[in-house]
């Protein structure tokens, strides 16, 4: 069973070292319970989702961009299910001139 949430926040505060260590064997027992031919891509998706929060700046960096990495995999799903992309916002494109250069035609 796991703790409350009032005592992973003391336990954030107060020894985030074990927090961590936790968080770690908590995942490493919900990879190793998946049937074994979803193990490996769920120890990549969790390396994914490490990197993340490696890289972050701070933990609602790293919550944001896990959330849009879960959106995304959201919309593949999707589109693989009913064989059509979600709609997205369209794209925004610049305006530029185009210079024509004149062809050289070697003879």
């Amino acid at each position: 069973m796991l703790p409350s949430f009032d005592e992973l926040m003391k336990l954030a505060q107060q020894d985030p070292d074990k927090l961590e260590s936790l968080r770690q064997s908590w995942v490493e027992d919900i990879i190793e319970s998946a049937p074994e031919v979803f193990q490996r891509r769920l120890r990549g998706l969790q390396f994914q989702i490490d990197m993340e929060r490696e890289k972050a700046s701070n933990p609602v960096s790293s919550c944001v961009k896990i959330s849009q990495m879960m959106h995304e995999g959201l919309a593949n799903l999707h589109e693989v299910i009913t064989q059509k992309p979600l709609p997205q916002e369209p794209v925004k494109t610049e305006v530029a001139d185009i210079i024509p250069f004149p062809l050289a035609i070697a003879e």
